[in-house]
């Protein structure tokens, strides 16, 4: 099969080889269940869980006891906001409205239930500022949540300012990590108190992931079941998931070490777009504050059908892989003050430390060829 050349690893990266070759053990003669802890196979299912486990810990410097597996993001997003304020009165609650769609949809849900929701916007450059979200708090703040990288444009959020904020009204701030892992470095004495992520952004598998609860917010139980993770989240865990998962964080700083080439290879994208086509070429990845893997730019004079039609040899996307339908414009470039139209006709190129030289030009030189007919 001749596939297109892959520049979407905001969506989804592959498992990588040394990860899958420690998974699979676990499929196939090591298979015991960790609930199993009379015999050795549950045993050493217990064990991996347990290695996994150290091996997240170690990378975010915190307890082990402080990680809980889940299916993913979405999974410990839903956890992380309606456990923490399951049985508590229905007071208010603040997070953006360029949060992705697995933090929006529970906001919108609590709406509906009775809470009160601020969103907060973001400035001209996609980030949402420590002032905005101080003029935000009320006297009945419970919880805020803001992501740590926004997965559409890129955009690194002032995390650190945001936890003191929280700290200092006492107020629990959570935010999905997903898309900082293995992008940036993070302040280890400023995490926030509730952490999502999924491990299929950092080569990992899908349908795996983990909520790391770093403090006092106390989460309840959403589903009940054989109290596994402690009782916060019950499920016969799976093993070969959760041992790929942690192996996969000790490659990070390896991968972080890849930081200066992603960044020559955004810049060198950017120029010659912006040399052979200014007058149509947005960027939208423009914050001082963005990772360097991942480019957003949208296209003045262009239909997006045709845009994305005439693209069959690169894998890209124009936003979030979460959006159902492409005719659905950005809810992040839509609040960037994008009108429909160039909101889908954007194109979002992430790319990794797999990606090669040759990659980046043969990209740089097709978008060249095909721009260039469909805008003459």
């Amino acid at each position: 099969m001749n596939l297109p050349t892959y520049f979407d690893y905001a969506s989804t990266t592959p498992v990588r080889s040394e990860v899958l070759s420690k998974m699979l053990p676990y499929f196939s003669t090591i298979y015991g269940n960790a609930g199993s802890n009379l015999h050795h196979y549950g045993w050493l299912a217990q064990e991996a869980i347990d290695l996994s486990r150290n091996q997240i810990a170690a990378y975010f410097n915190v307890k082990p006891s402080s990680i809980y597996y889940t299916s993913g993001a979405t999974e410990s997003n839903n956890l992380a906001i309606k456990g923490y304020l399951k049985g508590k009165f229905k007071g208010h609650l603040i997070t953006s409205i360029i949060e992705h769609k697995a933090v929006l949809e529970i906001f919108i849900q609590l709406e509906k239930e009775g809470y009160s929701v601020t969103y907060l916007t973001p400035n001209e450059v996609g980030q949402i500022t420590k002032d905005v979200l101080t003029n935000a708090i009320q006297a009945d703040t419970l919880l805020v949540s803001l992501m740590m990288v926004n997965n559409e444009i890129g955009t690194i959020s002032d995390y650190v300012a945001f936890k003191k904020v929280c700290d200092s009204h006492s107020i629990c701030f959570h935010s999905d990590v997903t898309q900082a892992i293995g992008k940036i470095k993070f302040d280890l004495t400023h995490l926030p108190h509730l952490m999502s992520f999924s491990g299929h952004k950092i080569y990992a598998p899908k349908g795996i992931g983990g909520l790391i609860i770093n403090s006092n917010c106390i989460i309840n139980p959403l589903f009940d079941g054989g109290g596994q993770e402690r009782g916060i989240r019950s499920g016969t865990l799976p093993v070969p998931l959760i041992v790929g998962l942690g192996y996969a964080f000790t490659f990070i700083p390896e991968i972080l070490g890849f930081e200066e080439t992603l960044s020559n290879f955004n810049r060198k994208i950017k120029e010659v777009l912006l040399c052979n086509f200014n007058n149509h070429i947005l960027i939208n990845s423009k914050s001082p504050n963005n990772i360097s893997s991942l480019l957003s730019i949208s296209i003045h004079g262009v239909h997006w059908e045709d845009l994305f039609n005439s693209l069959t040899s690169i894998a890209i996307s124009n936003g979030s892989a979460c959006n159902v339908k492409s005719t659905n414009p950005s809810h992040v470039l839509m609040a960037l003050g994008h009108k429909r139209d160039l909101a889908l006709s954007t194109l979002r190129i992430s790319f990794s430390y797999l990606t090669t030289e040759q990659e980046i030009d043969f990209l740089i030189h097709y978008l060249e060829s095909k721009l260039s007919k469909l805008l003459r």
